[in-house]
Parts: structure tokens; C-alpha cells; sequence
């Protein structure tokens, strides 16, 4: 079984002993005020918290619950070897890593390009580090990338996919700077990672400072997160589908991750219908496939390990554009019994082991 999206716990210190000197007074840092903690200072700023909002990011009852159940894993403060183990209590056998803290150092609208970009640098070596004091047959990364500014966020992929060996970039689907992913700002991103064979994961992540589905009529963190993660991505798939992204760079794999799986088809009919609508009127030149034939060929969802719901995804789309994780070491992660949850979804063996190995297989071209 492979999860294709494990996290990883940063350490309070990370930025601190691997940024840039030249930002070293600025850099992110983790807070540690409670056992289970990921609220995250970036720029003088919470994150992980919303802004102004009347519930704290995390009470005491959901601080002792995360406490209590990765207990081991704090005592460890999240080490390489706790990574390893979480992985066997799940019975997986390969991961994908994907940040926590890490998702919030580019999370402003828009922010120092600089800055942002050396906080990337600095979360992948300690990425690379981290995989390799752990086991890297086993541990992959997606390298984080700042879309502040496109030169050095190809640099980075560059630097990270040859370098250290990152299987994947991850970026939040959210709008930086006001230009929408469809824009041809980007291409030089989507050109390099299409080169170098790895994939985009998008990835959203709640109390941040970025415009996100939710935030701007909830302050409760609980409920902007219903909104937040499942929305955010059906805009980014969306944008990246019907802006022409997948027709210009038709090589290039995206993963639209943690924000079930339900909405796919729906969503896919409904660019499908508008395809069918505005093609007479000349508006779908740019794209000669139907928006759902273009994620068959490059698209892929995660399913939640208790979407029951994925079984109509499967009667009406198929299987071979799914994946799964267990969101390992969040609070809504049902680890340490997400493998275990998964196998009891309504589905055939032949389909789960797509969704476990064969399509993760082919996502990160492992």
C-alpha cells in the first residue's frame, strides 16, 4: 500500500537552522505550546488560526484527543524513525511526504518573493534530510515551491527534482498575486515539472491568510475547513482543466489532494455540459477534448479512507484516476486505523488495489 500524501511534523527550530542566513530573523517557526500543535508564525503572524475569529485553532479537549493519540510520535517530536513506524502501524509500504507548517510560509496573498522562495529552499533540504535519516526506499517527497515568483519557483523544481531526488511539487490551489493558475505566468512551472516527469500536488490548508472558500463569511476554523479544502480544489481543477492548462502541457500529472473525492464527477459533468454549451459560440477552441477527458489523461483525486461515497465515483468515472492517504499526523487523519478503514470501503479488491498502488505508481512515476 502506498500513501500518497503522509505528512510530516516540522521541527519548532527548521527555518531556524536552515534558512538562508540572510533571513534567519524572519524565519517560520512551529509553535510548541501544547503536546499536538501546528499553528505556525510566518512573518509575525499565527497561522492556523483564523483572523479575528471566536474559536481558538485548537481547545483543550482536541489538544488532549491529538495528544493522546500520537502520543508516541510527540515523544518522539516527530522524528524519522517515528515516521517509519507510523508507516508500519498502517501497514503501508511506501509514502509520499507532504508538509504541515511548511503549507503556511508561502500562505499570504501576496508577500517577499524572496523570502517566500528561501523558506522553500529551506523546508526541502530538511526535507531531503529528513527522508534520508529515515528510510528513502520507502519515504518520497513533494518539494515545496513558492508561486510568489515563477523564476525561482522553476529553479527550486529543478534544484529539488536532480538534487534531492522530490518526486513531486507541492502548491496550495489557492490565487497568489491575482492571477489565476490558467494564467501563462505559470507555464514556465508546468514547462519544467512536464520535463522532469514529476507531478503537481495541490494541497489546501485552513487559517492561512489567502482568500479561501469559507473564510470570507465563517471565522470558525471547524467550519471554514467543510468549505475551505473541497471547494478550494474544485476551483484549481477547474481552472487548470477549462483555462487550457492540461491541452497546453499534456504530459503533466495533477493531483487534487485531500478534498474527497465526491465532487468529481459532478464537476467534471457540469465543465463537460458548459463545453457542449459555449463550443458553438467559439469559446472552447482552446480545448478540442472534453474537460473530463482531460483529467482521465492527466488528473487524479484523493479518497478519504471512509468515503463511502466512492463508490458511485467508481459507477459513474471509473477508478484510475484515485488515490488515497491517510493525512497522517493531522486531526482529521483516522490514523492509526486509516489502511484499515480504507479496505472496508464498498469497493472491489480490483479497485482498491488501483487506488492503493497502481495509480499512485503512476502519479509519481515511481
Amino acid at each position: 500500500m502506498i500513501d500518497a500524501e503522509m505528512h510530516v511534523m516540522e521541527p519548532v527550530d527548521l527555518w531556524n537552522r536552515y534558512i538562508d542566513p540572510e533571513f534567519k530573523a524572519r524565519a517560520p517557526r512551529r509553535l510548541n505550546e501544547r503536546r499536538w500543535d501546528i499553528r505556525t508564525i510566518v512573518e509575525g503572524e499565527v497561522m492556523a488560526a483564523m483572523p479575528g475569529g471566536d474559536w481558538p485553532a485548537l481547545s483543550d479537549v482536541e489538544e488532549k484527543t491529538l495528544g493522546d493519540r500520537y502520543a508516541e510520535e510527540i515523544a518522539r517530536d516527530f522524528d524519522p524513525e517515528s515516521q517509519v513506524q507510523a508507516m508500519n502501524k498502517e501497514g503501508l509500504d511506501l509514502a509520499i511526504l507532504f508538509p504541515t507548517s511548511a503549507m503556511y510560509v508561502t500562505a499570504f496573498e501576496t508577500m517577499d518573493a524572496r523570502f517566500a522562495a528561501a523558506t522553500c529552499r529551506a523546508y526541502n533540504d530538511w526535507l531531503h534530510d529528513y527522508i534520508e535519516a529515515a528510510d528513502p526506499k520507502r519515504l518520497f517527497g513533494a518539494a515545496a515551491v513558492s508561486p510568489h515568483d515563477v523564476t525561482s519557483a522553476v529553479t527550486e523544481t529543478r534544484r529539488a527534482v536532480t538534487q534531492l531526488g522530490m518526486k513531486a511539487i507541492f502548491l496550495r490551489p489557492n490565487i497568489f498575486n491575482n492571477r489565476p493558475w490558467h494564467d501563462r505566468y505559470y507555464d514556465p512551472l508546468w514547462s519544467v515539472c512536464q520535463e522532469l516527469n514529476v507531478p503537481v500536488g495541490f494541497h489546501e490548508t485552513t487559517g492561512s491568510r489567502m482568500r479561501a472558500a469559507g473564510a470570507d463569511r465563517f471565522k470558525q476554523l471547524g467550519i471554514v475547513h467543510i468549505a475551505s479544502h473541497s471547494v478550494e480544489q474544485m476551483l484549481a481543477c477547474m481552472d487548470i482543466i477549462m483555462g487550457g492548462v492540461m491541452e497546453r502541457f499534456p504530459r503533466l500529472r495533477f493531483a487534487f489532494l485531500e478534498a474527497q473525492c465526491g465532487w468529481l464527477p459532478f464537476w467534471l459533468h457540469r465543465m463537460d455540459e458548459h463545453h457542449e454549451w459555449r463550443e458553438p459560440y467559439g469559446e472552447m477552441t482552446h480545448l478540442p477534448m472534453l474537460p473530463s477527458e482531460y483529467f482521465r489523461r492527466q488528473g487524479f483525486c484523493a479518497v478519504e479512507c471512509d468515503e463511502e461515497f466512492v463508490k458511485h465515483v467508481v459507477d459513474s468515472f471509473g477508478d484510475d484516476n484515485l488515490v488515497t492517504t491517510t493525512d497522517y499526523p493531522h486531526g482529521d487523519s483516522k490514523y492509526p486505523k486509516a489502511m484499515d478503514r480504507f479496505l472496508t470501503l464498498p469497493l472491489s479488491d480490483a479497485s482498491k488495489k488501483k487506488i492503493l498502488w497502481d495509480n499512485v505508481l503512476k502519479l509519481y512515476a515511481l
